[in-house]
């Protein structure tokens, strides 16, 4: 496992942890929070199998 993909499986979590926070604080739909995670889940699954 390269640098790249340990930044991808510390930096996914934090994305998708910001999101149910900004929902927590009502800055977010849940339909919002729901899409941004995801989408930052499949980049992230995209990226770290095709390093």
């Amino acid at each position: 496992m390269n640098q790249a993909q340990v930044g991808l499986l510390i930096v996914t979590p934090m994305l998708v942890g910001v999101a149910f926070l900004l929902h927590r604080q009502g800055v977010m739909s849940r339909g919002g929070v729901v899409l941004a995670s995801l989408a930052s889940l499949g980049a992230a699954a995209w990226m770290f199998f095709t390093q």
